[in-house]
C-alpha cells in the first residue's frame, strides 16, 4: 500500500511539473522557476522514498529491471533539474518529467519479482557497475540536448518567430552542451568498459555476450561521432540521428536481455 500511494505521488507531481512548464514553453519568460522547483523536488524526493522501499525489502534486494529503470531515471531527472537551475533546459524538463510519470505508474502494472541477491562488494564490480550507470544517464541527457537542438534549429529555419522570443536557449548553446556530455559520456563509458574487462570474468559468456557486444557498438558509435566533432566539426541533423541510435542501442545493451527474461517471458 505504501508503494502505490509514493507511486501516486510521484507521477501526480511530475505531471503537475510537466503541465506546467508545457503551459509556458514559448512564453517570453519562460516557466515560473520556484513553482518548477516545488513541484519537481515533491516529485524527486517521493521518487526517492518510492525506490529506496521497492528496492530494500524483507525478504532481500528487489534488483529487477523495473526499480534498475526507476533508479536509473531518478539519476537523470536530478541531473537535468539541477542542469536547469543554472541553463535553460525548458524543452528538456517536460520531456523527463512525463516519462519519469510514465515509468512511475507503469512500474505498479510491469510484473516484477524480489531477486535474492548477495550484494557483491568488489571494488572492480562496484567501480563498472556505478560508471556505467554514470556513462548512460550522462549519455541520455546529451541525446535529449540533441533532441532540443535539432527542434530549435527546425523552428528556426522555419523562421518561426515564436521560438526567437520564447525562453528557449540559444542553439549554439545548446549545442556546445550536447558535445560536452557527449565527450563526458563517452569518456565515462570507456572507462566503465575498461573496468569490466580488467576486473570482471566472463563479459564474452554466453549469458552476457550480446549486453558486451552492443555496449562495444554503442561506445564505437559514440566515440566515431565525437572525434568526428573534435577533428572533422561534424554537426547538425546527422550527428543527432547518430547519437540517438547509439543510444538506443545502449538501452537495448542495459536492459534489452532483462526485458524479455523478466517481463515478456514472465507473462508465459
Amino acid at each position: 500500500m505504501l508503494i502505490i500511494s509514493l507511486t501516486i505521488i510521484t507521477s501526480l507531481f511530475y505531471v503537475l511539473a510537466t503541465s506546467h512548464v508545457l503551459s509556458r514553453l514559448f512564453h517570453k519568460q519562460g516557466p515560473n522557476q520556484k513553482v518548477t522547483v516545488i513541484l519537481s523536488t515533491v516529485a524527486i524526493l517521493a521518487h526517492m522514498l518510492l525506490l529506496v522501499n521497492s528496492v530494500f525489502r524483507s525478504e532481500g534486494q528487489d534488483l529487477s529491471i523495473v526499480n534498475v529503470a526507476l533508479l536509473t531515471c531518478w539519476v537523470i531527472v536530478v541531473s537535468v533539474t539541477a542542469v536547469s537551475l543554472k541553463f535553460p533546459a525548458t524543452l528538456l524538463l517536460p520531456v523527463v518529467y512525463g516519462f519519469a510519470a510514465l515509468l512511475s505508474v507503469a512500474s505498479l502494472f510491469i510484473p516484477h519479482h524480489i531477486l535474492l541477491q548477495s550484494i557483491d562488494v568488489e571494488l572492480g564490480l562496484v567501480a563498472h557497475i556505478s560508471l556505467s550507470l554514470l556513462a548512460y544517464c550522462i549519455l541520455i541527457i546529451a541525446t535529449l540536448y540533441g533532441v532540443q537542438f535539432y527542434f530549435i534549429d527546425k523552428r528556426l529555419k522555419r523562421k518561426d518567430l515564436a521560438i526567437v522570443h520564447s525562453h528557449l536557449p540559444p542553439l549554439m548553446v545548446v549545442e556546445r552542451q550536447l558535445y560536452q556530455l557527449l565527450n563526458l559520456g563517452t569518456a565515462l563509458l570507456t572507462i566503465a568498459l575498461v573496468c569490466g574487462f580488467v576486473f570482471l570474468d566472463g563479459m564474452f559468456a554466453k549469458e552476457f555476450i550480446h549486453k558486451t557486444i552492443l555496449s562495444l557498438v554503442a561506445w564505437a558509435i559514440f566515440v566515431v561521432v565525437a572525434l568526428g566533432h573534435i577533428k572533422q566539426g561534424w554537426r547538425g541533423k546527422p550527428v543527432v540521428i547518430t547519437i540517438m541510435v547509439a543510444a538506443f542501442v545502449l538501452t537495448l545493451a542495459y536492459f534489452g536481455s532483462r526485458f524479455v527474461q523478466e517481463v515478456v517471458l514472465n507473462k508465459f
